[in-house]
Parts: structure tokens; C-alpha cells; sequence
């Protein structure tokens, strides 16, 4: 992929961009599922230690996540201008910081795991498998916060291909370590889930180490870059501008996820199984949605960089509807296919009833809830950090939660109802913000009704060689 990616016609470069990322999400998915089924082999203690470590695992990952889309959105914005020197020393600044803090705060966290895991109802018993897996995984999660980080600035720069190849790689090594460490091999030990956490973090090195030549080879890491103290502090402050809005927008996710768990368990066992299996199907259907949403901030901020308003009305106008096919063909799937589907994760008759219903009802706010994601990406991208945020918080607190706890007054079904509405509102309002802003900046696109672009689109499909 070209270096300029700002230079590529917006069409071409959602779709090449887009495409390896949902490679990398979809290898992703499938080495979770892996290393959730290797554990599940060593018993139901084992799985249900990591099951008490991953909230801990996602919170970190999402704080850092949303400081990833800060150096994504500065680095973009940088090579948009044409400051390659600023964008070399943002990426080397904040690769060295985010690696520090996150040691420090995996140390800390080392020498907390006791009281913290009680307090999320961890039983004295399960406490020493829980300290054999987050040992490791603590004092080794600052290489993971440094590939991301990484992976940020490359994304930034166009190199969405060479990224995920690097992903893959780790996760390949992640699915090879898996078995060899945790079940032992010829000479090696039977380590269990300390195997499984080493396994984990050595993946880590491996994607940290590839990366770091990546970021090397594309002159994007110099320590010459970074000329004193004073640049130090004003490139973390600039990605902090962006990154701290997206932290608070990340965290809101599983904040509002436990809720609606919590919401869905007063209907019983079978609630939150069918919930927890629905939400996977939806992630991985959704994995186009979700890739578009990702490389969005560094194209958007690339263009907003270089000043380049018709780009940014044709990346609006492409995006959003990609996003809505996305969503209908995958509710026009599960329509066919739900229950079966449903089917191979359990086949427990009332979770997959439960199952079927939320997908049904729920896929058919998904092209919505996709316009929510790739708005909020838009506006890190254009440097309006506080608006993705207010759209996640009011979409969240303002919509999902309240509408779910009024649906639960009813029924399950009325839960499944409440999000579906939560998602269509959200949409809504999203549609209303990014109009504000289009106004604001003299878009072409305002006056303009997206449903003449949707007519063109049929009929190129159709008719296109009539």
C-alpha cells in the first residue's frame, strides 16, 4: 500500500484498508476461542480463573486503547501535513511512555491481585490459580500496550496489510506455545495456566519485536526525533487530546456490558448464556463494521491534515454506506441462519430460543448501530474527541441502559427490544451530530439525501450491464 494513503481515491482505500483488518479481528476471534478451549481442557477452576482475569485484561486494554486512537489520529494528522519529523517523534515518544506506564501499573497491579479479585467475588480458593496466570500476564502486558501502539502508527501511515500480517504472526505463535506449554512437550514441563499466560506474553515479544522493525524500516521510530523535554510533554499532550476522550468512551463499553448482564440475570442462567453466546455472534458478525470503525480515525485525520474537504464528504458518504449494507446482509443471515447457528455453541433448547430472538430483533438496528461506531471515529479523526464521547455516553447511559431496564420490566424479549431501540436512537443522533458538522465546515454533502446515492447503488448492481 502507498505511503500517501490520503492520495488514493477514498473508494480504493476504505476497502483496501478495511479488508486486512478484518482478516486480523477474525484470527483474533479465533485464537481467543482456542486459548479459552485449551484452558477449558485443564478443568472448570482453570476456566474460571481466566474468566475472573479478563475484565481485569479488557479494562487495560482499553484504556489503552483509547490512547491508541490519540496517536493514531496525531501520527495521521502529522503525515498529512507533510511533518514527517513530528510524526516520527510522536510515534517514539509515545511507544516509550505507554510502555512505562503500563509496567508500572502492571507492578502495581502484580502485588494487588488478592484484594482486587476478592472484591470481583473471587473465592480464597481460586486466588492462587488467578495469581498464576495474572503474574505473568501483568508484569508482560507492556509489550502488548507498545505493538498497539505501534500498530497505531502504522495504521496512521496506510500500512494496514503489513500490521495484520505481524498480528497473525503472534497469534500463530500464541496457538503453538498454547499447546506446548500449557500440556508440555518432550523435554518441556506441563506449566498449566502459567503456560498458558507465557504463551500469551512471548506472543506479545514476538508482535512487539516485528513491529518495532516495521516502525524502524518506515522512519516512523527515532530517538534524534524527540529534540527535548519540552517536545516530550507537547506530543503527549496532543495525543492525550484525543486519547483521553477515547479512554473514557472505551470503558463505558464494559461498563455497560456488566450492566446489562446484571439487567439480563434476573431472567436466570439460561438469559445470560443466550446473551453471552448472541454478543459473540454479533461481534463476529459485525467484524466489517468494526474494521471500518478502526482504520476510519488515521484516514479521516490524514485528510483533515491536508485540508482536503472532498475527501472527507466522500469518506462520510462511502463509509456510511458500506456500514448499512454490512448490517443488512448480516441480519438478512441471520434470519436464514440464526437458530442454526445458535445451535453449535450449545444445545440447550431455551438458550438457543433466547438466542434466535435477540439476534432477530437486534439485527435489524445493526446498520444503525454501525453509524454510531464509524461517527465516532470521524470525530477523533477531525480532532472533536469531546463529540465522540458525548455521542458514546448518551448513547450508552442516555439510551442502552435505560431502554434495557424498561424492556426488562416486561420480559427478556423486552430487553432484547429496549437495545434494538437503544441502537436505532443512537444512529439517529449520531446522524444529527455529524450533520452539525458538516454544516459547520461548508460539506457538500449538506442538503444532499444519502437515499439518491442508495438508488445509484441499486442500480449499478442491476443493471450495470444492461
Amino acid at each position: 500500500m502507498k505511503q500517501d494513503i490520503y492520495e488514493r481515491p477514498i473508494k480504493e482505500a476504505l476497502i483496501r484498508m478495511t479488508a486486512p483488518v478484518i482478516i486480523g479481528m477474525l484470527i483474533t476471534f479465533l485464537f481467543q476461542l482456542v486459548d479459552t478451549y485449551f484452558v477449558g481442557k485443564l478443568g472448570t477452576q482453570e476456566l474460571a480463573a481466566i474468566s475472573f482475569a479478563y475484565p481485569i485484561y479488557f479494562l487495560i486494554v482499553s484504556l489503552f486503547m483509547g490512547i491508541a486512537s490519540g496517536v493514531s489520529s496525531s501520527v495521521g494528522k502529522s503525515l498529512g501535513e507533510k511533518n514527517t519529523k513530528k510524526a516520527k517523534a510522536l510515534t517514539t515518544i509515545s511507544l516509550l511512555v505507554f510502555m512505562l506506564m503500563t509496567l508500572c501499573l502492571g507492578i502495581g497491579g502484580y502485588f494487588m491481585i488478592s484484594p482486587v479479585f476478592s472484591l470481583l467475588g473471587a473465592t480464597e480458593e481460586m486466588i492462587p490459580l488467578i495469581s498464576e496466570y495474572m503474574q505473568i500476564l501483568y508484569l508482560g502486558m507492556f509489550t502488548l500496550i507498545g505493538a498497539l501502539t505501534g500498530n497505531s502508527a502504522l495504521m496512521a501511515k496506510g500500512l494496514i496489510t503489513k500490521s495484520t500480517i505481524v498480528m497473525g504472526i503472534g497469534g500463530l505463535v500464541n496457538l503453538i506455545l498454547d499447546y506446548i506449554l500449557i500440556f508440555g512437550m518432550g523435554p518441556i514441563p506441563a506449566m498449566e495456566l502459567k503456560g498458558a499466560a507465557l504463551a500469551t506474553v512471548i506472543s506479545w515479544v514476538v508482535i512487539l519485536l516485528i513491529m518495532t522493525g516495521l516502525l524502524a524500516k518506515e522512519h516512523l521510530l527515532s530517538l534524534t526525533a524527540i529534540e527535548s523535554i519540552k517536545t516530550t510533554i507537547t506530543g503527549i499532550q496532543e495525543i492525550f487530546t484525543i486519547g483521553l476522550p477515547a479512554v473514557a468512551a472505551q470503558i463505558l463499553n464494559p461498563i455497560a456490558i456488566a450492566i446489562i448482564t446484571r439487567i439480563v440475570s434476573q431472567s436466570g442462567e439460561n438469559a445470560v448464556a443466550a446473551y453471552g453466546v448472541a454478543t459473540r455472534i454479533e461481534s463476529l458478525g459485525l467484524t466489517g463494521i468494526l474494521a471500518l470503525s478502526v482504520i476510519l480515525t488515521p484516514l479521516v485525520a490524514q485528510n483533515f491534515g491536508s485540508k482536503q474537504q472532498a475527501r472527507l464528504d466522500q469518506i462520510v458518504s462511502y463509509s456510511g454506506r458500506m456500514t448499512v449494507y454490512w448490517g443488512f446482509l448480516f441480519f438478512v443471515i441471520l434470519l436464514i441462519f440464526a437458530e442454526m447457528i445458535g445451535s453449535i455453541f450449545t444445545d440447550n433448547p431455551e438458550v438457543i430460543h433466547h438466542t434466535k430472538n435477540y439476534l432477530y430483533i437486534l439485527g435489524i438496528s445493526f446498520p444503525m448501530f454501525g453509524l454510531v461506531l464509524i461517527t465516532t471515529s470521524f470525530f477523533n479523526g477531525v480532532y472533536m474527541p469531546k463529540d465522540s464521547l458525548k455521542l458514546t455516553l448518551i448513547k450508552s447511559l442516555g439510551f442502552t441502559i435505560p431502554l434495557a431496564f424498561v424492556g426488562s420490566l416486561f420480559s427478556l424479549q423486552g430487553v432484547w427490544i429496549g437495545l434494538a431501540a437503544a441502537n436505532i436512537i443512537g444512529g439517529l443522533y449520531a446522524g444529527r451530530l455529524l450533520k452539525q458538522w458538516l454544516v459547520a465546515n461548508n460539506s457538500s454533502l449538506v442538503g444532499h439525501h444519502p437515499i439518491h446515492d442508495y438508488i445509484k447503488d441499486l442500480k449499478y448492481l442491476f443493471f450495470k450491464n444492461t
